[in-house]
This record gives structure tokens, C-alpha cells and sequence, in this order.
């Protein structure tokens, strides 16, 4: 039983404009050493997943030069392992548009997954995160004979979304009754979608013959919502640690979670049997200088912190000068913090730098946000 996979590396959401200007969704740093895309490649080999095709559309620069050949995630291999697929118009198309939903993306690769040899193909988006175990997912669609399996998570009373998901309702014992698609918790449809879902590859090319002599442009409305009610669709319910970035706020508060809820950090980042991995980088470690202090707080390789760091995220290469103090902020690769600064509820992009003396404040709910290579 082997498995192929689709990562959609930004066809999710458009409202992450202000981490999104010059890198696609799969690109965005997270949790200090990562990018969202990690987690979703992690989830695939983690499941023994070795043929991986990363769907691409704009703004992918970073998100090539961070893949590189794979080799990090023992994915640079002679047969399978990992490709990206960049926009492509076939001859026969009516419209130069480039794909915006995932059956578009799908209808413009049919090629790629005619040359699948694998029974299964999973299809995962990159702005959801969490630590899954994809193999027992599998072994569950096979088992249970499903048309397609969705893996989703409980989704709390409390909860809401800048854009609406897809959730389930389902008879107790995984299959779907209902789906509905809402920015909030409904009672008919208690579970969310993680935005995974397991077919077989015969499936998905039946599928894409049906979508071209019908037209369909959307996998959710007009395949999904179509046929949830018929019984064909079954759900895996993951119970671990799950953050579904619809927007800057999301990321916000779900980065900073991880620096208090040590549940949440090792519920995703702390099983042995299920690693994280990520592009290798040889830095130098971090370097704690007289006077400084960090509480609650995720720190990359090749920082130097002269100041205090409560409660925050420091990515690769970020300095800290003396005297100052950052709390509840996230400071992307590179960050220069002068001497004697301020900063609370924070987000600076790459290569950012602050200047000495500066009082800098945002708000949880409206965090402030300094763009890639500005100076303050």
C-alpha cells in the first residue's frame, strides 16, 4: 500500500498579505527554525511518503531556495521524491488565468497524476499545522473503503475564522452525515478540516475526467458539498495540537501559544517518532552575553542577546542590543534591535533593523508590523 501526495503551497487564503508580499503561504516562518510548509512535508515522510509534487503559483522564490533538492527531508532521490510544479497554461486552455482553487490547480496536472503509480494520494494545504499521523490515516481509508477520507480535528465552541472551512458532522462512527462551510463553530458539523484528505489515485483521475466534461472549478462545492450526505465520505479525527492560520492574528497568537502551552509545543514539536524536520543551516549557537535574560521564549541558532526576551519568537542571525527588552514579539532572520529599545507585540520581517532608543507597541488583537528590510 504506497502513497503519493499534492502539497498546495498557497491556495488557501489571501489574508496574510503582510507575510505574503514577497513569499507564497508555504513560506512563512514559523515556531523560530521553520516554515509552514514543514509540516505538511514532515506529516508525508513521516508516513513514508517519498513522492511529494509541492503545487506552486506566485511569489516562490523563497519557497524553492528553502526545499532546495529535498536532501533535509530525505526526499532527493533518483525516482519519487520531491517536485514542484509551477503555473503552466495547456494548450487547449480558454482562459490565461492562472489557477486560483484546487480543482483548477488539479485540472492543470493532470499529467503528473496520470504518471502516479501509488494507490493512494493524499492532498494536504500548508496554512493549517499540526503533528499528524498520516500513516494511521491511510490505514484507516484503506481499511474503511471510503471514497475520499477527511482528517479533521474537534473544533471548539469558541471558535472562528477570518475565512470560512470546511467542517463535518459525521454518525459517531466516522462517516459523514453533513458538511458545511462556515467562519464558526457549528453544532450539525462538530468537526474541522485540517485541510488533509486521502483518495485513491484512480479516484482523483475519475474525478478530474468528470471536473473537464463538467466544468467544475472548486473541489468543495461542486465535488464535497455535492456528496457528503451519501455515506461515501469518512472522517480521522486527529487529537493532537492543531492551528489554522486564516489571518495575521491567527499567526500571531498561535506562534506566541507555543511559547507558554508546553502542551502544545510538544504535542507538535516534541514526538520522537514523528519529527519535524526543516532545512539544515550550520550556524553558530546562540550567544547569551553579560546582562542578558530570556523567560518563555523560542530562540534560533547564531542570535546574540545582550537584552531581556520575555514570551517571544528569534529567528536565525537576530540581534538583541543591551539594554533592551522585547516581549510578546516575533522577530524574523537577520532583525538588528539596537540598544536601550522597547518593543511589545511586535512582528519584523527579514533583515529589519531597529534603531537605538525606540519604543515600539502593538496590541495582541492588532499586533505592529515592520516589512522586510525597513529600517526604524
Amino acid at each position: 500500500m504506497s502513497s503519493a501526495a499534492i502539497i498546495f503551497s498557497n491556495l488557501n487564503t489571501n489574508t496574510l498579505s503582510r507575510l505574503t508580499a514577497d513569499r507564497t503561504v508555504a513560506a512563512i516562518p514559523f515556531a523560530c527554525r521553520y516554515r509552514l510548509i514543514d509540516f505538511a512535508l514532515s506529516n508525508m515522510v513521516n508516513a513514508n511518503i517519498s513522492n511529494i509534487n509541492v503545487v506552486v503559483n506566485y511569489n516562490y522564490r523563497s519557497l524553492l531556495d528553502h526545499i532546495g533538492s529535498g536532501k533535509d527531508w530525505d526526499l532527493a532521490r533518483r525516482a519519487g521524491g520531491i517536485n514542484c510544479i509551477s503555473p503552466y497554461q495547456m494548450a487547449s486552455s480558454g482562459s490565461a488565468k492562472v489557477y486560483s482553487t484546487h480543482m483548477e490547480a488539479l485540472r492543470n496536472m493532470t499529467a503528473y497524476i496520470d504518471d502516479m503509480k501509488e494507490d493512494y494520494v493524499v492532498l494536504s494545504d500548508c496554512h493549517c499545522i499540526a503533528n499528524i499521523d498520516l500513516k494511521a490515516a491511510i490505514a484507516d481509508h484503506a481499511a474503511n473503503g471510503a471514497t475520499i477520507t477527511f482528517v479533521t480535528t474537534e473544533c471548539a465552541e469558541g471558535y472562528t475564522s477570518k475565512n470560512p472551512v470546511l467542517m463535518f458532522g459525521t454518525d459517531g462512527e466516522g462517516v459523514v452525515r453533513d458538511a458545511v462551510i462556515s467562519a464558526k463553530h457549528q453544532d450539525n458539523a462538530p468537526e474541522l478540516s485540517t485541510g488533509i484528505q486521502i483518495m485513491s489515485c484512480d479516484y482523483l483521475r475519475r474525478l478530474l475526467i468528470e471536473a473537464e466534461a463538467h466544468n467544475y472549478r472548486s473541489l468543495t462545492y461542486d465535488v464535497i458539498m455535492k456528496n457528503a450526505s451519501n455515506g461515501c465520505y469518512r472522517t480521522f479525527k486527529h487529537n493532537g495540537y492543531f492551528a489554522h492560520i486564516s489571518s495575521f492574528t491567527d499567526y500571531f497568537k498561535n506562534s506566541l501559544d507555543l511559547t507558554t502551552n508546553r502542551g502544545a509545543f510538544y504535542s507538535l514539536l516534541g514526538i520522537p517518532e514523528r519529527r519535524i524536520f526543516t532545512r539544515v543551516h550550520n550556524s553558530a549557537p546562540v550567544s547569551y552575553l553579560s546582562g542578558s535574560s530570556v523567560a518563555n521564549s523560542l530562540i534560533a541558532d547564531d542570535c546574540v542577546i545582550e537584552g531581556r526576551v520575555e514570551n517571544s519568537i528569534l529567528f536565525r542571525g537576530v540581534k538583541i542590543g543591551r539594554g533592551t527588552v522585547v516581549k510578546n514579539s516575533i522577530l524574523f532572520g537577520g532583525t538588528t534591535v539596537g540598544r536601550d529599545c522597547e518593543l511589545n507585540c511586535v512582528v519584523t520581517d527579514k533583515s529589519v533593523t531597529i534603531s537605538d532608543f525606540c519604543r515600539l507597541s502593538g496590541h495582541e488583537s492588532l499586533p505592529f508590523y515592520i516589512g522586510k528590510k525597513r529600517r526604524v
